[in-house]
């Protein structure tokens, strides 16, 4: 049985060998029409690569984040941000660098920065649309190339073109265009949380007037201030209460000008929330050294403490808003550069395509396996076929 197989898959081998060399002496016998096929079809794409397939030159620039999340509003709001061991959250696409990546991405690739970039090139005429739909589409297919690095936070900016000097100056006007639009954003942004921050502000402004006016009638009423002792008894209370509503307004602020899910917002819940803990320690202590509640002391004592309690933590929310809002007017009227360029556009020295020696190679080798496997066609099957007719038809 062994035998029988072997002798089988030899004759396999031989048959399949023999087929091989017909198809090679049929190859052979055609080698006039593979050889002028072949050459033509090299002669004709040489021709086109080099006489009219205009050559594509590439220039680009490299682009990287500010990490602005670290600065600024959010910054002083957050008290900095705490860097990701390893970067994993840039990794995972949801880092602020990859954030700030993708709204650069958006920019470049937005309708309003193509449409003035085409404007200003005559880039329409330059490619003969009629439509600034079709040439803005054309534009982001064939001539834009941006490339993102989520790991480093950089952004690679890169235009083809057929006039090496437009294609650096296309990139430069891109990168200005950057630029431009993300700080006329960012100056908007920042405008709205001036105008929010400015009418909380004006509101610890009452809201303290209201509380000394109350505290200054108090006084004189009663015309006494509190004991030196318990006035340092309850100072921790008063104090921890106070840093807990300032923190609180820290908080409301984060949550206007960032998204509930930033990290900054749960590290600023997660501290009042610890802050209001230990209030609730001192408060049910039963150490009469750090009991803050004030049992047992006359009315008047603790109406006392109350405006006065009162009157520091509204100095508290005036002290911690007044920095905040002058840094909102700062952002507003910050005009500086909002992106960083690591490296400026360059004058292409060579085409980047069509790349001639290969095309030409491909298309002969195209050519000379299309032409080999025609003759064998034709010799096999066509050839028989119009010989057997022939034959009927006689």
């Amino acid at each position: 049985m062994t035998d029988i197989i072997k002798q089988n898959t030899d004759s396999g081998k031989q048959e399949s060998t023999m087929q091989l060399v017909v198809y090679l002496k049929i190859i052979f016998s055609y080698k006039k029409f593979i050889l002028i096929s072949t050459l033509s079809v090299g002669l004709i794409v040489a021709f086109i690569v080099f006489f009219i397939i205009m050559p594509i030159f590439y220039s680009s620039g490299t682009i990287k984040t500010t990490n602005k999340s670290s600065s600024g509003l959010a910054g002083m709001l957050g008290g900095g941000s705490v860097p990701d061991i390893g970067g994993l959250s840039d990794l995972t696409g949801g880092g602020t660098s990859s954030k700030e990546l993708a709204l650069y991405e958006n920019i470049i690739m937005s309708r309003r920065c193509l449409e003035e970039t085409i404007i200003k090139f005559k880039l329409m005429d330059e490619w003969d649309y009629k439509y600034m739909q079709d040439a803005i589409k054309y534009f982001r297919e064939e001539i834009l190339d941006v490339k993102r690095d989520k790991i480093a936070g950089t952004i690679l900016l890169g235009v083809y073109d057929v006039d090496p000097q437009r294609a650096k100056d296309i990139t430069d006007f891109l990168i200005y265009q950057l630029n431009k639009i993300n700080t006329e954003m960012n100056i908007q942004n920042a405008k709205s949380n001036k105008e929010f921050i400015e009418t909380r502000y004006n509101m610890a402004i009452a809201d303290l007037k209201k509380a000394e006016d109350s505290l200054k009638n108090f006084q004189d009423i009663y015309g006494m201030a509190p004991d030196i002792q318990v006035k340092v008894v309850a100072q921790s209370e008063i104090t921890l209460e106070a840093e807990i509503q300032a923190e609180k307004v820290k908080l409301e602020l984060l949550k206007k000008i960032l998204s509930p899910d930033q990290s900054e917002v749960k590290q600023q819940e997660a501290k009042i929330s610890a802050m209001q803990e230990q209030l609730f320690q001192i408060q049910t202590s039963t150490d009469l050294s750090t009991n803050l509640r004030l049992k047992g002391k006359p009315d008047v004592l603790l109406n006392y403490y109350r405006l006065l309690r009162g009157v520091e933590i509204q100095n508290k929310i005036l002290a911690t808003l007044l920095p905040i809002f002058e840094q909102g007017k700062i952002e507003e009227k910050r005009e500086t550069p909002s992106i960083i360029v690591l490296d400026n556009p360059f004058l292409p020295e060579h085409k980047i395509k069509p790349k001639r020696v290969t095309s030409i190679l491909i298309s002969i080798f195209v050519t000379l396996i299309m032409a080999s496997v025609a003759s064998i066609f034709y010799h096999t099957f066509y050839k028989k076929f119009k010989e057997n007719y022939k034959n009927i038809s006689s």
